[in-house]
């Protein structure tokens, strides 16, 4: 009896990772059309992907939806599908959904929570927005807090384009040489934690400084 339950064990877990394989070798291949601005076939590809539950997918049928490519804009169709990828803890779609709320100083308490779920996964531009955001402070959401800033405008610039090292670089001239050592530190410690979705706590990698006068 054992040797059957493992042998219908091993091919549950085959089918389940022939089932994975497949999924990323169709989202490439979608990616791809998308890539050469074969957008028919992108869109063709993706929508069933989407349907099935594949993040990136769905990420990037959003991000189609949103800017028209292929087909007709619709905002909200595109929110759909974000909110479908970040409720997976899929970074991008975070930070696709939080970046505006937070610009456009529309509920920015949630625009914030989904940057840093997005920054803590290692999204370099949610982490460029979270540092510029702790540089000034957001309102009564966000206190200024300069070392924060530094950490995540650090994290924002390593291995990235200059135009994020130089944000860096302009932001640590408003700051004292203990707290850009202190965000240094805090960067140096710092891990991506891989998967949060909406609804757990984040940006728990630094310890919070307190507001800065």
């Amino acid at each position: 009896m054992r040797s059957w339950v493992r042998s219908l064990s091993l091919c549950g877990f085959i089918i389940l990772l022939c089932a994975q394989v497949s999924l990323a070798t169709s989202f490439a291949s979608a990616e791809r059309a998308f890539n050469h601005r074969n957008f028919a076939t992108a869109l063709k590809e993706l929508q069933p992907l989407a349907k099935q539950g594949d993040a990136k997918a769905q990420v990037l049928l959003a991000r189609m939806y949103m800017m028209g490519y292929g087909v007709l804009k619709d905002p909200a169709e595109a929110h759909k599908w974000l909110e479908a990828a970040a409720a997976q803890g899929n970074p991008d779609a975070e930070f696709m959904l939080g970046a505006p709320s937070v610009l456009r100083h529309e509920n920015i308490p949630e625009g914030l929570k989904l940057l840093r779920l997005s920054a803590e996964q290692g999204n370099q531009d949610a982490q460029l927005l979270l540092g510029e955001g702790y540089v000034q402070g957001v309102g009564t959401s966000l206190a200024r807090d300069p070392v924060r800033a530094d950490m995540w405008l650090r994290l924002a610039a390593r291995n990235n384009l200059p135009f994020y090292k130089a944000q860096l670089v302009q932001a640590e001239q408003q700051m004292t040489p203990a707290q850009v050592a202190q965000g240094r530190a805090l960067a140096a410690a710092w891990k991506p934690k891989h998967g949060l979705k909406p609804g757990t706590k984040p940006d728990s990698s630094s310890k919070p400084t307190g507001r800065q006068k």
